[in-house]
């Protein structure tokens, strides 16, 4: 019988396991519970962040309108007009729609240089544009530009109800030409005389021009003065009997001036006569437009 059990028995010893201490819960999930709960609280005290702050928000637009009511029953008479933030703006429900000009949808956070008055205000205003001489505007661009740089500006005049038309000058913009043939002023404003040209006897218009092409809507100005009704001058050249605009720009302020540096004229017609066009120093761009 001995050697029948030691038959059966075994040859190496069974290892027995020791008994481990048992985690409270489960033990798969007991090392992440901790973090879970952390997440969990960090969530509710966001939440509860963003609640208050917009319980701010919504009592700071309720005193706002509560103060624009007061100021329209004239119950805030004697105070002072309550000043708000340049973002919170509400429109004047007692304009027309067609001749408000709404405001740019790429605006910007306010500057400090930026005016008291924010332009919108100054023509966001009761007109009646059948009272005006006329409602049709004519913009002309500066040197080096196209009619494409007043889409801003057109999109917000023709939606307060006016007319507009944006002219390409002779090699500007989309207009087909070779910049390198143009001798004169008369040939670079050619297609804003001609425009003018073809309006009906009794069509009058409204002249803006920018940089040089203030010059150019002076010599329009001068062709066609049954024409035009206003000329605006938007930081452009306004010239003395006489003078030529390239001219001017070609009394350089000093060598130091970068621009200036920049700036080549040329001589289309000869030296002993003025610059016929400018072109711009390609080695110098890069410290020209920083």
């Amino acid at each position: 019988m001995g050697n029948l059990c030691t038959c059966f028995s075994p040859k190496t010893p069974l290892k027995t396991k020791k008994p481990t201490k048992r985690l409270q819960g489960n033990p798969q999930t007991a090392p992440n519970s901790s973090n879970r709960w952390t997440r969990i609280r960090s969530t509710r005290k966001e939440f509860k962040d963003n609640h208050d702050e917009l319980i701010r928000e919504q009592a700071l637009a309720a005193a706002i309108m509560f103060r624009q009511h007061q100021q329209q029953n004239g119950s805030a008479s004697g105070s002072f007009p309550f000043d708000r933030s340049v973002s919170l703006r509400y429109p004047n429900g007692s304009g027309s729609k067609k001749t408000q000009l709404p405001r740019s949808s790429s605006s910007r956070a306010r500057s400090l240089t930026d005016p008291l008055l924010q332009p919108h205000q100054l023509v966001n205003q009761d007109i009646k544009l059948d009272d005006l001489e006329t409602n049709h505007f004519v913009l002309v661009h500066g040197g080096g530009f196209g009619a494409w740089c007043w889409y801003k500006t057109i999109a917000l005049l023709e939606e307060g109800g006016f007319k507009v038309t944006a002219v390409d000058l002779t090699g500007s913009g989309i207009h087909s030409s070779d910049t390198n043939g143009i001798t004169s002023l008369s040939q670079y404003v050619k297609p804003l005389t001609d425009f003018l040209d073809k309006l009906a006897d009794g069509d009058k218009t409204i002249l803006v021009g920018h940089d040089f092409g203030g010059a150019c809507i002076s010599y329009a100005m001068e062709l066609f003065p049954h024409k035009v009704s206003k000329a605006i001058f938007v930081a452009a050249a306004m010239l003395t009997n006489g003078q030529s605009t390239l001219d001017m720009f070609s009394q350089k302020a000093g060598s130091s001036d970068l621009m200036q540096q920049a700036q080549l004229f040329v001589y289309a017609n000869g030296n002993n006569h003025p610059p016929t066009a400018i072109n711009l120093d390609k080695s110098l761009f890069r410290d020209l437009l920083m």
